[in-house]
């Protein structure tokens, strides 16, 4: 099966240690594809603080205004969320460990 995947997705999850499950899931379906911590926050529609991510293409590391519209989709609430960590992003460098 063949599929294309548009980059930057951002996602969340509700335990910090949830995204290293993410990281080795992208790994897996392709080498390129890098998996950062961005923001804390709520969704849209209510309910608890939980972490946000956002997946990318290794060597393309997506602008303020891409990441913010990954979140938007994924439902994060720009409006009432602390800004997102943006030096993640351009700083992310995994070690060789941590794809294998």
């Amino acid at each position: 099966m063949q599929m294309t995947i548009s980059v930057p997705q951002a996602f969340s999850v509700r335990d910090e240690h949830e995204f290293y499950p993410f990281q080795h899931l992208m790994s897996r379906l392709h080498p390129e594809l890098r998996v950062v911590q961005v923001a804390t926050g709520m969704h849209v529609h209510g309910g608890c603080t939980v972490f946000w991510g956002v997946v990318y293409q290794n060597g393309h590391s997506p602008s303020r205004d891409d990441v913010e519209k990954a979140l938007q989709r994924a439902g994060f609430d720009l409006s009432r969320n602390s800004p997102i960590h943006m030096a993640v992003v351009k700083d992310h460098t995994p070690s060789a460990s941590a794809i294998a």
